[in-house]
């Protein structure tokens, strides 16, 4: 069997079977496309043995450049498959006794400073194109809920409850959760209804020009150019509002079990990172603010 084959085989099997996302389906068919080109177009499934396994995480590394995560996540497909090959065509798993350990560095999350989110949350210039209305839209929701920039592209218009204030996710793994929308957004999000059903009966909550739904990429792009009219120093990604509600909702005092739930995390061992940060931020307040300083100034 080639590999082309049972990859194209695989991601059929995603969409209609374990009926996942199209982002994930998407990112599991570019993901084994980059695998087959480093095999080559003739290549079988049985030529997929350990040796090829450590050699392409090589090349990830060595010739593609990508960052830990990526690779991981490129191998993580790849164990998708050959699980899914195993089970369904007794073709043996190259995975089974091979030993990959990617180290990933520490890496803090990016937050957005709470001066910039003031910019970005209070930015006064006219909006006068309706891309510039969805970029400011985007910003809030990303900010009010901590929803991934993918959740937010296929966030359906009939999951926005404005009269219950209330938004319904579908995340990862197709797992459903409910977020509060704050009271001083929903005038701009029903603003924002009206706008858009002058030129397109959505199905989805943001659209592009065309009517048609937003795409992540699209969504990116607004974003950075919202933050950069609102001059903001830093580039600005959706998941950099992610990271920022989950800090400061910690630092405010927040329980951690409340955090994961909005961010829809499975394990709370990932929502812990959040922690970190805002113990450093924690540490600057009272290294600043400690009465130590002015008892013995006295």
């Amino acid at each position: 069997m080639l590999f082309r084959d049972a990859a194209s085989a695989f991601v059929r099997h995603c969409a209609s079977i374990r009926k996942l996302s199209p982002h994930t389906v998407r990112a599991y068919e570019l993901d084994l496309a980059r695998f087959s080109q480093f095999l080559g177009r003739r290549a079988t499934v049985a030529a997929c043995d350990r040796n090829v396994l450590h050699d392409y995480v090589r090349h990830l590394f060595d010739v593609r450049a990508l960052k830990e995560s990526s690779v991981k996540r490129h191998l993580a497909t790849l164990r998708s498959l050959f699980h899914w090959l195993e089970e369904d065509a007794a073709i043996d798993d190259p995975f089974r006794g091979t030993r990959i350990r990617i180290r990933m560095p520490k890496r803090l999350p990016r937050v957005i400073a709470r001066a910039d989110l003031r910019r970005l949350l209070r930015h006064e210039s006219p909006r006068t194109a309706f891309s510039d209305l969805t970029a400011y839209v985007a910003t809030e929701l990303l900010f009010a809920t901590g929803m991934r920039v993918s959740e937010l592209a296929s966030l359906q218009d009939r999951a926005v409850d404005l009269d219950d204030g209330t938004i319904t996710i579908v995340g990862k793994g197709n797992r459903q959760r409910r977020v509060f929308i704050p009271d001083d957004i929903k005038s701009l999000l029903r603003d924002y209804r009206t706008a858009r059903d002058r030129c397109a009966a959505a199905e989805t909550f943001l659209v592009n020009s065309r009517g048609a739904a937003a795409s992540p990429q699209m969504i990116r792009r607004l974003v950075r150019i919202h933050g950069e009219r609102a001059d903001v120093r830093d580039r600005i990604t959706p998941h950099m509002f992610r990271h920022s509600v989950a800090t400061y909702l910690l630092e405010e005092g927040v329980d951690i079990r409340y955090v994961q739930r909005l961010l829809g995390h499975r394990s709370i061992s990932t929502t812990e990172i959040y922690t970190q940060v805002a113990d450093s931020a924690l540490k600057v307040r009272i290294t600043e603010k400690h009465p130590r300083r002015t008892i013995v100034a006295v």
